[in-house]
């Protein structure tokens, strides 16, 4: 490893300490399909499709050792049981630090009124902390750095526990969950985290609608980490094609603003079946002069089941906007 490349490590974990350094234990996904498919166990983006997503972020770029995660999703709602079973997959790695967070995902939905649903969910997984010893090279001398980074490095692996709640009501949603229950254990460190969200649809014409966006994380810290509060407010513009028949988004572009200090500008396009999405953040804290920005990319791909009945009110609202039901 080179010097430079140890230097910059340092460099973004000691950018990382007034926040705390388990800050990426959860990390804050930009893309709203992202953060629901994560933070919340009970996100079922479809009900007659099983939905299958990829991600990636890629934090601060242009920074040796910042931050990047991947991201996997899988769901399958069954019809007849009103239940969607579910698995994701995070990878994180910060410096020398990674971590892998396999959990499986449980929600129930239970339809309420005309196109109104509340989404009860739960999930069980692993949370597993790494690093490679043969990537750290200390200093002959050693600095104090040094001894900060290695002390903050944990090996291990413990369970984790997360639960949240879905609300649609036509036009509007909005939701919750916390995660990571459990205690931590004397080689994991896991801090409770909360997350909320809201969204509002508005049906101007039958060509586009316009969303609001708001969504919200805690992380609750503990003595070796500083308690962190984030709130992202965003205008999604959404482009539907074949309203008549079956209204569909055809694409959409947004712009979001994470309180402080972090502009964001995303896009999304789908295609029968597929769908790509892409965010751009540009952070106007301490390192916006070394780093690039933040670059976010998802996939998602549609799986439709065989017809095997639904929900008796489904579909009975009329040129209204559920998850489960585009405009009529």
């Amino acid at each position: 490893m080179s010097k430079f490349k140890f230097v910059s490590i340092i460099l973004v974990f000691c950018a990382l300490l007034p926040w705390g350094a388990r800050a990426q234990e959860t990390p804050f996904f930009t893309n709203k399909q992202h953060q629901y498919a994560y933070f919340n166990p009970t996100y079922i983006p479809e009900l007659q499709y099983a939905t299958i997503g990829l991600g990636g972020r890629f934090q601060w770029g242009g920074l040796e050792g910042s931050p990047i995660n991947g991201f996997f999703s899988g769901k399958y709602f069954f019809v007849g049981a009103h239940s969607q079973v579910g698995l994701n997959i995070l990878y994180d790695k910060i410096g020398y630090q990674q971590i892998v967070n396999p959990k499986v995902t449980y929600a129930f939905c239970v339809p309420i009124g005309d196109d109104s649903y509340l989404n009860l969910g739960v999930s069980a997984g692993l949370m597993n902390k790494s690093y490679d010893a043969s990537e750290i090279i200390l200093d002959k001398q050693g600095s104090q750095h040094e001894n900060d980074i290695l002390l903050s490095l944990e090996k291990g692996t413990a369970p984790d526990i997360d639960v949240g709640f879905e609300f649609l009501i036509q036009n509007f949603e909005f939701g919750g969950s916390a995660t990571h229950l459990l205690s931590k254990t004397d080689f994991v460190s896991m801090n409770r985290t909360y997350f909320a969200f809201a969204n509002c649809n508005f049906q101007s014409t039958e060509w586009w609608r316009l969303s609001p966006h708001y969504s919200f994380y805690y992380f609750d810290g503990d003595d070796r980490s500083e308690d962190i509060m984030k709130h992202q407010v965003g205008l999604y513009f959404y482009y539907i094609t074949d309203y008549d028949n079956v209204p569909t988004d055809l694409f959409y572009v947004a712009a979001a603003y994470r309180i402080p200090y972090e502009a964001s500008f995303m896009a999304g396009f789908s295609w029968g079946v597929f769908s790509i999405f892409y965010s751009y953040d540009y952070f106007f804290g301490d390192l916006r002069h070394d780093s690039f920005g933040s670059h976010e990319i998802g996939i998602e791909f549609k799986i439709k089941q065989k017809d095997r009945g639904c929900y008796a009110n489904y579909g009975r609202a009329k040129k209204k906007y559920t998850r489960y039901y585009r405009m009529r």
